[in-house]
């Protein structure tokens, strides 16, 4: 009987030690929107046409995928950078460089962050 409660014992501890590693590892918040691009926009060195694409954003890892029709389409670094005030609206903040604009973020309609492509640090004006 006490070979049993060892061998019980152990086998709990085991479990307990599983469970918790296992909710350990799913702690990377990802915030999913869906944006459209009025115009072709260039992401990361990959060309992006206009349209309707979902963004998922992993908040643990600051990794932002751009998906259309659920398939990735371009996956890139950003980060959130707090705002004065909420933002009115969603909207799609690009910067023009030659043909085709450069995406250089977002801004979340009801959030007081907006998600800013790319490492660059800098204040996104707010609409």
């Amino acid at each position: 009987m006490k070979g049993f409660m060892k061998v019980f014992m152990f086998a709990l501890l085991i479990g307990a030690l599983a469970s918790v590693s296992a909710f350990a590892g799913g702690n990377d918040k990802i915030r999913k929107e869906n944006v459209a691009f009025d115009s072709d926009v260039m992401v990361d060195g990959t060309l992006l046409k206009a349209g309707e694409y979902q963004l998922r954003f992993n908040e643990g890892t600051n990794e932002l995928t751009i998906l259309k029709g659920g398939k990735v389409k371009v996956k890139t670094t950003g980060h959130f950078e707090s705002r004065t005030e909420k933002a009115r609206n969603t909207s799609v903040r690009t910067l023009s460089k030659g043909e085709v604009a450069e995406l250089v973020g977002f801004s979340f309609g009801g959030s007081k962050q907006d998600l800013v492509v790319g490492t660059s640090t800098g204040a996104v004006t707010g609409n």
